[in-house]
């Protein structure tokens, strides 16, 4: 009888430990290529393969730093690969991966999700600024 609650639990215990890896894994993957200039660099290499220099002139402020740093978020997470083209001399080329390319499609799903419920959104953010500034005893106009 014991056995059998220890093997009923077992199942549950694993699906709870897939969760929060999921959880994190989700959460990761967010922070690493949520960010306004990463999601840019994705958006840039789904028109066609890339190289550095020709990525820092498509995206305008850019730094050399920040883009070597999305990059290579972009690869860590299997949403990009580097290859090196065969010519003299050798240059690095950034495309996106197939699974870059349908994670591409989850942000355009996300991008229309937020089109289609924009006022919402907005009134939302309106009624919680309105909601603060009545707790903290403060008009928008003393801040």
């Amino acid at each position: 009888m014991l056995t059998m609650v220890k093997e009923a639990e077992q199942p549950s215990r694993q699906r709870l430990r897939s969760v929060s890896e999921q959880r994190a894994i989700i959460r990761e993957l967010l922070d690493h290529v949520g960010d306004e200039l990463t999601l840019e660099v994705t958006w840039h290499l789904s028109g066609s393969p890339a190289g550095l220099h020709e990525l820092r002139q498509r995206i305008d402020g850019i730094s050399q730093r920040k883009l070597t740093l999305s990059l290579r978020q972009l690869i860590k997470n299997g949403l990009a690969a580097r290859k090196h083209t065969e010519t003299f001399p050798s240059r690095a080329e950034y495309s996106l991966t197939p699974l870059g390319t349908m994670f591409l499609g989850q942000v355009k799903e996300l991008m229309r999700w937020v089109d289609d419920h924009r006022s919402e959104i907005q009134s939302a953010r309106s009624r919680f600024e309105k909601r603060n500034y009545k707790w903290l005893n403060l008009s928008q106009a003393q801040l």
